[in-house]
């Protein structure tokens, strides 16, 4: 039996099922294909389930405040948030079917390899024949390994880090960007003895250097050890240990944990089967509408490349559907303007420009900075680790960039994206009023900071 569709999505996370829903809305009919469960690696075993986890274990550094020991609550707790966190993304991935019920899309549970024939995309299942005028390519990526080490109960990637069989006396943690910094934050307030392994000269090498220096003295006073320069090789299990080398020097772990990227989640026979080009570390070519070399296939979110973020490609794909809809040129983000979080103890989130990116590009700007220590709202919540840093061009006072460590600073980032997507200058800071007592002043005391006098500090 052959079904006809005008558009078929490969790949059920936030890019394939936000292009699912868009595309009905606009009258489409669609076809989504999902091998696993809807929602993709973000909702399943990515975005959403470490924020449950994240979540666990501020509870549990709160909670070590009021007088409770950390080695008596992890005897309880592994279980329990590993159950809570699952939990969380189960029902966001039903929420997910039931808005493809609502918006009446069909939805395939099966791994779909398309064909070209006669300028139509051909999926076959045992059943059915299904076809499309058009046809978006949405399969994200996967965990990257070293060499030819294989992810197991020892040796993890984030699936396995996130539904751990046992809880490590000693981890060890190869990679300190967002991944590698939000499992040490977990599993040092589990009270894992945790050393992160990083082989740049500091951490965070892709975040401005103020952040990587207050991240890095904030986590150490956290118990988190860090080793720079590594460079990691002959990783083994042997028994119940991980064995692996630095330099020449032989260390033994309970567990490692692998965080140093992501590769295209992109099947061989998709490649072959429609010819379909790749850059050379093989994601998808598009140009700015998301089209490929192929004419009616589209290409959105991870496997076309970074920034890896569900945020991003979700932009993506409404960008992607409102041109296949419209044929009017689209646009893909500009870099500096996607918000980077990391929802570790304490948070980091960062948008625009760092402070070495404007000295290299010869950009003149001016800087402020404000401390949480001084703001009224974190002091309640005994929580004064950190800063917000902002950056403007020191001659048309237009926003560039802004850098925050501490409590809640991902919800904060937000109105930094809608600053530099407006092109807002200083002004529009100084004059709004923030509401006291909030984490958010901290937003008006930096921008002072930058051209006058913070009031508070």
């Amino acid at each position: 039996m052959s079904n006809n569709y005008d558009l078929t999505i490969i790949g059920g996370g936030p890019g394939g099922y936000v292009a699912a829903i868009k595309a009905s809305q606009i009258g489409l009919k669609v076809a989504l294909f999902e091998e696993y469960k809807l929602g993709g690696v973000c909702l399943n075993w990515g975005c959403i389930p470490t924020k449950s986890l994240l979540h666990s274990a501020e509870f549990m550094e709160e909670a070590s405040h009021f007088g409770l020991e950390k080695k008596d609550l992890s005897k309880i707790a592994l279980e329990k948030v590993v159950t809570m966190s699952r939990l969380a993304s189960d029902n966001l991935s039903k929420g997910v079917s039931g808005l493809m019920k609502k918006n009446k899309i069909d939805v395939f549970n099966f791994k779909a390899l398309p064909l070209i024939r006669n300028d139509k995309f051909i999926i076959n299942n045992q059943k059915d024949i299904i076809e499309s005028d058009k046809l978006i390519i949405a399969t994200g990526c996967k965990s990257r390994s070293i060499g030819e080490t294989v992810f197991s109960d020892l040796i993890w990637s984030s699936k396995e880090a996130m539904i751990p069989k046992f809880l490590p006396k000693k981890l060890s943690i190869i990679g300190s960007g967002a991944i590698g910094i939000e499992f040490a934050s977990i599993y040092n307030a589990l009270g894992s003895q945790v050393t992160v392994y990083e082989s740049q000269d500091r951490i965070l090498p892709q975040f401005d250097l103020d952040i990587s220096i207050e991240a890095k003295k904030i986590f150490e006073k956290k118990g988190i050890k860090f080793e720079l320069n590594a460079n990691i090789s002959s990783i083994k299990e042997d028994k119940n240990i991980v064995q692996f080398e630095n330099i020449k020097n032989k260390i033994t772990s309970d567990a490692l944990i692998i965080s140093i990227g992501v590769i295209p989640n992109l099947d061989k026979e998709i490649i072959n089967n429609t010819g379909i080009k790749l850059d050379k570390e093989g994601y998808i070519k598009t140009n700015n509408n998301y089209e490929t070399n192929i004419k009616n296939l589209f290409a959105i979110g991870d496997i076309i490349g970074g920034p890896w973020l569900a945020h991003k490609a979700m932009h993506d794909a409404l960008n992607c559907v409102n041109y296949i809809s419209s044929n009017k040129s689209s646009h893909k983000p500009l870099e500096n303007h996607i918000p980077g979080c990391i929802y570790s103890l304490p948070q980091i989130a960062t948008v625009g420009y760092t402070e070495k990116q404007l000295i290299d590009n010869n950009i003149p700007y001016k800087k402020g900075n404000f401390p949480f220590l001084a703001n009224g709202k974190s002091q309640t919540m005994s929580n004064t680790h950190g800063f917000v840093k902002t950056l403007f061009n020191s001659e048309t006072g237009e926003f560039l960039g802004a850098h925050l460590i501490g409590p809640d600073v991902t919800e904060m980032i937000s109105t930094f994206g809608l600053a530099i997507t407006s092109e807002s200058t200083e002004d529009e800071f100084i004059n709004t009023i923030f509401a006291h007592p909030t984490l958010s002043e901290s937003i008006h005391e930096s921008v002072l900071s930058a051209f006058d006098k913070p009031i508070h500090f």
